[in-house]
């Protein structure tokens, strides 16, 4: 074994197998006042020796950080129940808790933080991807990594995020694909003495989403005044559904003036309903909802949807998501000449940009419309020139 030699390099030596090893005190244990000892390996003595001082330099700045030997598993765990359970709605705590323990954990789970490195993690999104999963669900699996070594970043166990390195795939928009006018009067007709059937066109002519249909009561409307107040959602969560008092952002609270045909159908589905809490009794579980059981429970969103598409299929129209319904709703409006303003109002959405961005390209004419709004504009700046310069020259 080769002398040990310091001079501010700490110790380094030879090992038997040909490897260089250093070892330098990187602390004291606030406990029992020994020394912390940190070992780094490499092939020759400038590598062990060029690792000794880095890791001085970051002792010297303040940046280093000791070694945890914490599994990502572990700090999932720990990051999960301590800084998101109380910051998380529960349907979004569960999408959360079931990326870890479906997919990441079994990757990646036994990996010691420390040692995690950005190849390693983009080699689990690339076999996700590669297993047929979708984009959008590859790139969750990415912001939850990323969260919460970021938290562990802060909290001083390790000293930079590395899933920062890394390429999340990005996500590709669903196609939308909204009914025309007619082929949404065709479904109408065919869904007309469904005893849902002010859900669907609620759906269709006021845009609003699935959660926060099936979770609108009673209280928030106003039939008289023509205007229903969004402010809750029906939520499907792993072991329940349940009716939460909030929507999914700040802008989603809001009030929608409502078309006469939609009144006529509230105050006909209305009449139903007192029908079936008489005929169901004591049995009937009154939660307020305008559209549930007949019994008065909460709708299945899921079944709501296959309700839907058993009528599209009925009627001979192309398969098309519920959530469709929202854009038909959007792209009749525009293609109208209602003010974009308007109807980011109508659907939720926290600015203008996003329905812009979401449905300019759905309404056909728009650039021609532009195009044509400026025909003779030289022509027009031309004739007032003239008149300009003739009452100069008087």
């Amino acid at each position: 074994m080769a002398k040990r030699r310091g001079n501010g390099e700490g110790s380094i030596y030879r090992l038997p197998d040909g490897r260089w090893r250093g070892q330098i005190t990187v602390g004291y244990d606030p406990a029992t006042g020994k020394r912390k000892r940190k070992s780094f390996y490499g092939q020759t003595r400038k590598e062990v020796a060029e690792k000794i001082a880095q890791t001085q330099t970051e002792i010297k700045n303040g940046t280093f950080v000791e070694p945890t030997k914490t599994t990502l598993g572990e700090w999932l765990d720990k990051w999960l129940t301590s800084y998101k359970k109380g910051q998380l709605k529960q349907g979004t705590y569960e999408g959360y808790e079931s990326i870890i323990n479906v997919h990441i954990k079994p990757a990646l789970g036994e990996m010691p933080m420390a040692k995690l490195q950005a190849n390693t993690i983009q080699d689990f999104y690339n076999s996700k991807l590669e297993s047929g999963l979708a984009n959008k669900t590859v790139k969750h699996m990415h912001v939850v990594i990323r969260q919460a070594l970021q938290q562990a970043v802060k909290e001083g166990l390790l000293n930079r995020n590395v899933a920062d390195a890394t390429s999340p795939p990005t996500i590709k928009s669903k196609q939308m694909r909204p009914l025309t006018e007619e082929e949404l009067l065709t479904f109408f007709e065919e869904a007309k003495e469904d005893r849902l059937y002010a859900a669907f066109l609620l759906a269709a002519t006021t845009g609003l989403r699935r959660g926060e249909l099936l979770g609108l009561c009673w209280d928030c409307v106003d039939l008289d005044g023509g205007v229903i107040t969004v402010k809750r959602q029906l939520l499907s969560l792993r072991k329940k559904i349940v009716l939460e008092e909030s929507v999914k952002s700040k802008a989603g609270k809001r009030s929608v003036v409502l078309t006469d045909d939609a009144i006529r159908e509230l105050k006909t589905h209305r009449k139903r309903q007192a029908q079936e809490k008489l005929l169901m009794g004591e049995a009937y579980q009154d939660n307020g909802l305008v559209f549930c059981q007949p019994d008065g429970t909460f709708l299945r969103p899921e079944e709501f949807t296959k309700r839907f598409q058993r009528y599209l299929k009925k009627a001979g129209l192309p398969k098309v998501r519920l959530h469709d319904l929202r854009h038909t709703h959007a792209s009749l409006l525009l293609a109208r000449g209602v003010h974009p303003k308007v109807v980011q109002e109508r659907l939720g959405h926290s600015s203008i940009t996003m329905t812009l961005d979401l449905y300019s390209h759905m309404v056909p004419g728009l650039q021609e419309a532009a195009a044509r709004s400026l025909d003779g504009l030289l022509n027009k700046e031309k004739g007032p020139a003239k008149t300009q310069g003739h009452s100069q020259k008087r």
